[in-house]
Parts: C-alpha cells; sequence; structure tokens
C-alpha cells in the first residue's frame, strides 16, 4: 500500500511524503518540479541535497537543488536555466503525486513531473511531461537529471550491435571531458564512471544507451534507471539518449527523449522506472558488475 503525507523536509515547508512498505520518496511543492528525496525506508537518500540550497525558494538565481529535476534540451543558457525556485501546483494521487510548473515565462513551456510508487515493490515510476502553452513550434527533447549522492559508482552498459564494417554507437564528448580522467574505466561490455568527492573538474559522456537502463551504487544502495531507447529516432547532442556528469560534489544520470518539433497545444512524454536494491561488495572493474549488478537488472527493457 503506498501511502502519501504533507511533510517538512530541510526547510521547505510543504513537502509530500510518498511511500511503501519498503522505501520512500520526498517532493517538494514549494520549488520544483523535483523528487529531493529516494531511498530504503529508514536508509539514505540515495540523491545529493546541496546543503547550502537546502529550504531556499525565490530569487532569479537557478540552484542545482539536487534530487531530480526535468529540463528541456539541448542545452542552452538561458533557456535551460529558467530559475524553478517558485511555488508549484500538484495533485494527489492513490499511489503518488503530481507536480505541476507554472508554465514558463520566457519559454512558454511547462513541466509536469508524475511520481507513482510501486504498491510493495521498491520500485517507482515517473513520468515526466513537457507541454509548449507558445505560440510557436519549439524543437527540444526531455531531460530528466538525478543529481546522485557523492561517493558511488556508475555503471552503463556499452552498446552491441555488428554492424560488419560500419561504425556501431557514437560516444560523445564535452570539451572539458578527458578520456584519461581517472575516474572512468573504459571496458569490452560496461562504462564504469567512480564519483570522486576530491575531484572538481567537470566529467559529460553521452551516447545512445540501447539497453535503456544504467545504475549507482553507493554504500550497499544499488538505484537503477531503466528508460526506453526509441530506435530510429533523432536525439540530441549527436544522438544521445543517456549522458552522464560529475563534479566534486555529485553525479547526475540522465535520461532524454527523442527531440520533438513541439507544436503549440501539444507535448513530450518520458518514462523512467526507477528500482532499488541492497547490494553487498563493490564495483572495481566489469567481473564485479557481471557478478553483482547484472543478476539484479531486468534484460527485457531495451
Amino acid at each position: 500500500m503506498v501511502e502519501v503525507k504533507k511533510v517538512e523536509f530541510k526547510g521547505w515547508e510543504n513537502c509530500f511524503l510518498i511511500s511503501n512498505e519498503k522505501v520512500e520518496a520526498i517532493v517538494t511543492t514549494d520549488v520544483g518540479p523535483r523528487i529531493i528525496y529516494f531511498g530504503f525506508k529508514g536508509g539514505k537518500n540515495v540523491f545529493c541535497i546541496v546543503e547550502d540550497q537546502a529550504g531556499k525558494k525565490g530569487g532569479d538565481e537557478w540552484r542545482i537543488y539536487g534530487g531530480t529535476r526535468l529540463w528541456h534540451s539541448p542545452e542552452a543558457m538561458p533557456r535551460s536555466y529558467y530559475p524553478d525556485n517558485t511555488p508549484i501546483e500538484y495533485e494527489i494521487l492513490t499511489d503518488g503525486i503530481m507536480l505541476i510548473q507554472p508554465t514558463e515565462e520566457w519559454t512558454k513551456l511547462q513541466k509536469i513531473i508524475e511520481f507513482r510508487l510501486d504498491p510493495s515493490l521498491p520500485k517507482a515510476y515517473v513520468t515526466y511531461r513537457i507541454k509548449n502553452n507558445g505560440l510557436f513550434d519549439v524543437k527540444v527533447a526531455a531531460w530528466a537529471l538525478s543529481v546522485m549522492r557523492p561517493g558511488g559508482v556508475e555503471v552503463m552498459p556499452i552498446p552491441k550491435i555488428d554492424t560488419g564494417l560500419l561504425p556501431s554507437f557514437p560516444l560523445v564528448m564535452w570539451p572539458y571531458t578527458k578520456l584519461n580522467d581517472h575516474r572512468a574505466i573504459w571496458g569490452e561490455d560496461f562504462i564504469i564512471l567512480k564519483q570522486d568527492k576530491d575531484c572538481k573538474p567537470p566529467f559529460k559522456i553521452g551516447y545512445p544507451n540501447l539497453d535503456g537502463w544504467a545504475c549507482y551504487l553507493n554504500d550497499g544502495d544499488l538505484f537503477v534507471k531503466y528508460y526506453k531507447h526509441i530506435e530510429g529516432a533523432e536525439y540530441p547532442d549527436f544522438g544521445c539518449s543517456y549522458e552522464t556528469y560529475t563534479t566534486d560534489f555529485m553525479l547526475e544520470m540522465e535520461t532524454l527523449s527523442p527531440l520533438y518539433n513541439l507544436l503549440p497545444g501539444s507535448e513530450i512524454v518520458h518514462h523512467e522506472e526507477w528500482e532499488l536494491n541492497k547490494v553487498s561488495g563493490e564495483i572495481r572493474c566489469e567481473d564485479d558488475v557481471k557478478r553483482l549488478i547484472l543478476p539484479l537488472v531486468k534484460k527485457d527493457e531495451k
């Protein structure tokens, strides 16, 4: 059974706790839309919260806050950095909540996050919507970013496609990305990225994640993100449906929808499924992934 009740959290007075027997989540309606907390009952938040921004609201400065947010891609200044510092509307559901942002004044886009918990399993179902409430077409993709607590290790599956003599998939880098970064392990089947609290230079990569999952293991909590990569669709950033970014205080797991020419009155819908598991052990190499992670990952999410 799922319970939804109003709570205060880290200075935000108007939050809601959504819980079942195994996991719990917290959303705030003072800013957002944001899912600010997710974890096992009585456990730790898998997400990062920037402590000096916790409880803040108002103002014109964009704040990362932490948790999971919704952006529109491709990234651009100032469009992507529209401040989400004002109260949002919400609708309580039997198994979760719908968070509804006021239409953005500059972009005329509106962000909506629908969060639902499984009645008994450690799973959540997250639906992201971007609506065009303006007068003109806008070409954008939905972009779901989860800011993970520092100290963990991310695993991303490498696409396995037999294309013969032709290239199989692009690996996309940003100007500051260094392929010899000590945080990255380039394996045969997986890319492993370690979050390092003592390393501030950013690192970011993206690619078409055909397998439709990635995970993050931190202090025994395994957070898995599932989504659907749509083959043949146009994706932002040279074809990326999954991107990841890390710096000293966090790591971001980012899924993207295809690019859509969003007509006035229409919307993009993008789905994720979250799952939590307990894992005893650490990930240092691909053999660890195969032993600890693969038995827990669903194989039918392509």
